[in-house]
């Protein structure tokens, strides 16, 4: 397993192995065992949704139990993700640039499309799919003269029409 495997992944399914949105996390319980409570979207304590992780990708879980948002903040230089496996977990380097994921995006054959924000100049987002259900890659630009040079700060794949 290694990062452009995880990356090309989100793209084409909406996640990572079974941790994508509209998944049950009682499925997900089944193959990658139980996942650790997680605060990274919070909510009031006892409510619904609910957040969870499986090493550093987080799950923002409806009442329903389903999955709605899959995100993996990149910009830590490493990140851990499931293996398939319970419990076991893959340590990989996380620092992709834009200018790699063009080029993965490109021999993987994955459509997408570069959104940027027009009055911010230091971040890019590729979004790959369609509103409601997309994935965002989001770059932090350093020099906006030299885009390709950005690198990978987070992925999230949503499905922000999901209703129980």
């Amino acid at each position: 397993m290694d990062m452009r495997r995880v990356l090309t992944e989100y793209a084409t399914t909406g996640g990572v192995g079974v941790l994508r949105p509209g998944a049950g996390l009682d499925a997900v319980t089944e193959v990658l065992g139980e996942p650790r409570a997680a605060d990274y979207f919070p909510n009031p304590k006892g409510t619904w949704s609910r957040t969870f992780a499986y090493g550093d990708v987080r799950l923002e879980v409806c009442e329903c139990r389903r999955i709605f948002t899959v995100a993996l903040s990149t910009w830590t230089g490493t990140v851990e993700v499931p293996t398939g496996q319970p419990g076991e977990l893959a340590t990989l380097a996380s620092e992709v640039t834009f200018a790699e994921l063009k080029q993965l995006f490109a021999t993987a054959g994955v459509e997408w499309e570069l959104w940027e924000p027009p009055t911010v100049r230091t971040q890019l987002t590729v979004v790959v799919g369609e509103y409601p259900q997309d994935v965002h890659y989001t770059f932090a630009v350093p020099d906006p003269a030299t885009p390709d040079t950005a690198t990978l700060h987070s992925v999230i794949a949503k499905d922000v029409e999901h209703a129980c």
